[in-house]
């Protein structure tokens, strides 16, 4: 996730399950078709009507493998041509305690087709530089029995990640430093084979007999065991999307102006150009040897006669995935919620998925349907090796640094905040949480916001905090762009879409109920469940992801302020609109400045978007020559980024599952031009999360720049038509001039007529229109239908005021008091030199529930004492006789069979019962049974369980004892051995 901006913008740690839920319409009619309706079948999981598939599928061996990822993992999907393509889920892979609403990533398929190498990471990967590179999963999967393999090494999210040959070795990538480095997996063991780091900036990696081939700068290398590179082509571009042949042979593909060359290089270095088309409308796919051209132009580009052996010419979008032998071609897949925020799945359940397919023969189109289930779920979910300890060094503080030290009394251990943290606001704090907004309102505080009237008054005490009253543009008031204008509400729009799916709170909020604030890397675990760095914190806050001044030591923004950047998603906004804008500042000063700096157009935003991303490199005062200017980074002409892509979401909301496609402006802009979807779960109706802006040819791609436009030789030594040999260096000749990638931007540039391409804004919302409302799917229990007498011991003390933003729903119906405490001990662990919990990085609380709140985690097994929680509840008075224990149960986030409850009856006796937590989506008291008190009870509940996976969540709300006036029907009369 992102880490220093220089004063920008970090990225979102957790998405929102909506009231209004979020969902990017599913491009494939598997989802869209209505049983309802008879012109329309309901999709099926497999070809129903098998006349359609070619003579022989029964004994084919053609076998189709894609993806799909939801909040619950990425899904692995196969389908076999002798089962009719009846699809089914290899394996879902995940990672405990990471909370995001979408996992995303890649695959590539051995020559046996019996494995996948799969590179998974959460979404939120993608907004960062170090994420994007550095922090993604990897894992070979068996595509028969769904055994799941994960990788000791963090690789990149690169496209071409990871890259497999025409046997059973795979090669997996990563920046290093000025150089590479590359991993060769062997799948059929399940194991890395060979480590090596080469100079420069290699992409594309794959196999190619006993070395790597792989393209730099302007050339296709290979690389040996020793890690020595030698040259096995030239060309006029960077050369992507290699695919090695079945004859020691490699096909690519290099971007030449408008065209695609395709071109087969031999190991030996003879190379051919075999044909061209338009960029986009032809592309290379293959495995296990087999060379596949899929797109319009792909039949015009090469004849089939000219075609090199194992090569096929396939009549399919070039975008299609391609089967083992090429008779199927999958061209749209997606559940519908990818990178939209969708309804959050419930433990265990993935979203199901659609499918459209075409065969190649034939032509025929095909709509399929299915629900992930992985037969092997357990090892899917299973923390990778890369993050145990002592494998995974990038989360363990340096040498020559100092861990944040523990406190030095036992707060830390019993509190449920993190008062040892390096964030300035505390995670778990009931009187700091986050109200969830819907669209609507995200929506309308950003309209407001960018026009300067962000003026609506939160009254003092709003959402249950102890803040004063203010208003948000009063406390961050709007800065004046220089040169004139205003941010277009369409900017703000995309970069909340793209930071954090337009959500304040965690993604276990819904619209209108309160809990922790969607975050970055508060923990500095780097992803790991039991790893915390607070060294390497990265304290990004709510829906803007606001990280300068959130730091615990920084004094840029006073407590009150750092308090409502956390609750309040319109103080977030209004915040994150200031860092927006003096990015745009920053560069108008050094004139770097696109399409001459007119703020109206969207696209002439590129700029700021750029350095809010990922910083803008300051000009050395003692060297002017020295570079400086905007990154390589998200330089569209980045190799990491795939020459043949469209605008991002142009080609439908199927691209949403890939962001890691396109640099950071570019996805931006497209949500800008295209908007997420919501779905309202009242009526199914599916719409616009926001209102998109406006462009005067109705194309929002036409007034794209082209992925070179930044770079020119001149400017930041960057040329794609002159590659560079360094004197004295094994790195062979690139686009990028410089050996250290340092070919940063910092020229304006016009790549357009904005005035007759470029896209304006459009407001829903004027100034002065009020707040929209809504009403929280999950209302608070705030009344007591127990007795009158029950002893009801709440889960945080009387002092905490239960709000929904300026409300207080259980006004006037409160008829109880808490009478007595909740009090937990978190598991812990040593990790360099310091005390630190990682049991509270999976540990949350939410305004629902009894009272308006309760606290829930992950079961996890009872070794995994750095995991586990334990709460105690304990009555402010003693207790002679019989009485009824009944626990509240919230009705959402409790579904673990295995709660077991330990009854201390006061004298040391301790009976235990174990229920089911899942009320079927209500709020309800359950009765544990009645017991025969002797003293002060206690009732103890822990997260440790027997299948104790990470699935299942288990919580802590309200508990009563109730007492009685004699022995009743449901006594529980302790055994003696009970103790």
């Amino acid at each position: 996730m992102p880490k220093s901006r220089r004063g920008r913008i970090a990225a979102a740690g957790g998405l929102s399950m909506l009231a209004m839920a979020l969902v990017a319409p599913l491009a494939s009619a598997a989802l869209t078709s209505s049983s309802s309706d008879p012109a329309v079948p309901t999709p099926a999981d497999h070809v129903t009507d098998t006349s359609q598939l070619p003579p022989g599928w029964q004994k084919s061996g053609d076998r189709m493998v894609t993806y799909d990822g939801d909040a619950t993992g990425l899904h692995v999907l196969v389908a076999d041509a002798a089962h009719a393509y009846k699809w089914r889920t290899a394996a879902t892979l995940s990672e405990p305690g990471i909370d995001t609403d979408q996992w995303i990533g890649q695959t590539c398929v051995t020559g046996s087709g019996d494995r996948a190498v799969v590179v998974y990471a959460p979404r939120q990967a993608v907004n960062d530089q170090e994420g994007f590179q550095r922090r993604a999963f990897a894992a070979v999967v068996d595509l028969a029995d769904g055994k799941v393999t994960k990788l000791p090494e963090l690789v990149s999210l690169a496209y071409f990640n990871p890259g497999c040959g025409d046997g059973e070795k795979a090669v997996l990538s990563r920046p290093q430093g000025d150089g590479t480095q590359l991993l060769t997996v062997d799948a059929r063991q399940g194991r890395l084979v060979r480590q090596q780091a080469v100079p420069g900036q290699l992409t594309s990696a794959v196999p190619l007999g006993n070395k790597i081939a792989a393209a730099l700068g302007n050339s296709v290398v290979s690389v040996d065991a020793h890690g020595d590179t030698s040259t096995l082509a030239r060309t006029v571009g960077t050369p992507f999307r290699l695919v090695p042949d079945a004859h020691s042979g490699l096909a690519y593909q290099v971007p030449a102006g408008k065209k695609t060359q395709v071109h087969r290089v031999t190991s030996a270095g003879s190379d051919k150009l075999l044909g061209s088309g338009a960029l986009g409308a032809l592309a290379v796919r293959g495995t296990g040897g087999r060379v596949y051209l899929t797109g319009k132009d792909a039949r015009d580009a090469v004849t089939e006669s000219a075609l090199p052996k194992s090569w096929k010419a396939l009549d399919v979008p070039a975008t299609a995935e391609v089967s083992t032998t090429g008779t199927l071609a999958v061209t749209a897949v997606g559940s519908g919620t990818e990178a939209a925020g969708g309804k959050k799945a419930s433990a265990g359940t993935a979203r199901p998925v659609g499918i459209d397919a075409v065969l190649s023969g034939t032509g025929a189109t095909l709509g399929f349907r299915v629900k992930p289930r992985a037969p092997e779920q357990a090892q899917g979910d299973e923390q990778s090796p890369a993050l145990s300890d002592g494998m995974h060094t990038d989360s363990i503080t340096p040498e020559g640094t100092t861990a944040s030290p523990a406190s030095s009394d036992d707060g830390p251990a019993t509190t449920t905040t993190d008062p040892d943290r390096a964030c300035a606001v505390t995670r778990n704090d009931p009187k700091l949480q986050s109200l969830q907004p819907s669209p609507a309102m995200v929506e309308w505080a950003a309209d407001l916001a960018v026009q300067g009237k962000l003026d609506v008054r939160r009254r003092a005490g709003w959402n249950g905090t102890d803040l004063a009253s203010y208003t948000p543009q009063g406390l961050f008031p709007s800065h004046e762009l220089k040169g004139g204008g205003r941010v277009p509400a369409q900017i703000m729009l995309g970069v909340l879409a793209q930071e954090s799916n337009l959500i304040q709170a965690t993604s276990r909020a819904t619209a209108g109920e309160s809990g922790n604030f969607t975050q970055g890397g508060y923990y500095g675990n780097g992803g790991s469940v039991h790893t915390v760095n607070w060294a390497a914190a990265d304290c990004g806050y709510g829906i803007s992801q606001v990280t300068s001044g959130m730091a615990k030591s920084d004094t840029t923004y006073t407590a009150e302020q750092q308090q409502a950047i956390t609750v309040d998603y319109a103080a977030n906004i209004a915040a994150g609109l200031q860092i927006l804008q003096d990015k745009w500042n920053q560069l108008y000063d050094k004139g770097v400045l696109a399409g001459g700096g007119d703020p109206k157009y969207l696209e002439n935003w590129w700029f700021a978007l750029w350095a809010y991303n990922s910083g803008l490199n300051q000009p050395d005062s003692s060297d002017s020559a020295a570079p400086w200017g905007l990154g390589w980074f998200n330089n569209p002409a980045n190799g990491i980024y795939p020459a043949d892509r469209k605008m991002f979401l142009s080609s439908g909301y199927d691209d949403a599952r890939t962001p890691n496609l396109w640099s950071y402006p570019e996805r931006v802009l497209g949500w800008a031009a295209y908007s997420q979807q919501k779905t309202d779960p009242a009526t199914g109706t599916t719409g616009k999360a926001f209102t998109v802006g406006r462009w005067p040819t109705g194309s929002a791609p036409d007034a794209e720049p082209a992925h070179d436009t930044f770079c020119k030789p001149t400017d930041n030594e960057c040329d794609t038509s002159k590659p560079r040999k360094v004197e004295g260096s094994s790195q062979p000749e690139g686009p990028c001039q410089r050996d250290d990638f340092k070919c940063w931007w910092h020229q304006p540039v016009s790549w357009t007529d904005c005035a007759t391409t470029c896209g304006t804004e459009v407001l829903k919302y004027q100034a002065g229109d009020p707040e929209p409302t809504l009403t929280s799917v999950h209302p608070a229990a705030c009344t007591s239908a127990l007795p009158p007498n029950a002893l009801i011991v709440d889960d945080v003390p009387n002092t905490v005021k239960f709000r929904v933003g300026a409300t207080n729903p259980c006004a006037s119906k409160r008829n109880w008091v808490s009478r007595g405490t909740l009090e937990f001990t978190f598991g812990s662990v040593e990790q360099n030199g310091a005390t630190v919990y990682p049991s509270k990085i999976d540990f949350h609380q939410l305004g629902a529930g009894f009272g308006g709140h309760f606290w829930f985690t992950h079961t996890r097994v009872a070794d995994h004492t750095d995991s586990v929680v334990t709460g105690t509840w304990t009555p402010d008075r003693k207790i002679k006789g019989w009485a009824r224990v009944m626990v509240h149960l919230p009705d959402h986030q409790a579904d673990t069979d295995q709660a077991t409850y330990h009854i201390d009856l006061g004298d040391g006796t301790v009976v235990d019962k174990t229920i089911s937590q899942d009320t079927g989506g209500k709020n309800t008291w359950v009765s544990l049974g009645s017991y025969e008190f002797h003293g002060t009870p206690s009732v103890l509940l822990s997260s440790d369980t027997a299948n104790g996976t990470g699935d299942d969540s288990i919580a802590w709300d309200a508990l009563a004892f109730e007492p009685l006036p004699g022995k009743p029907s449901d006594a529980v009369t302790p055994s003696p051995s009970a103790s």
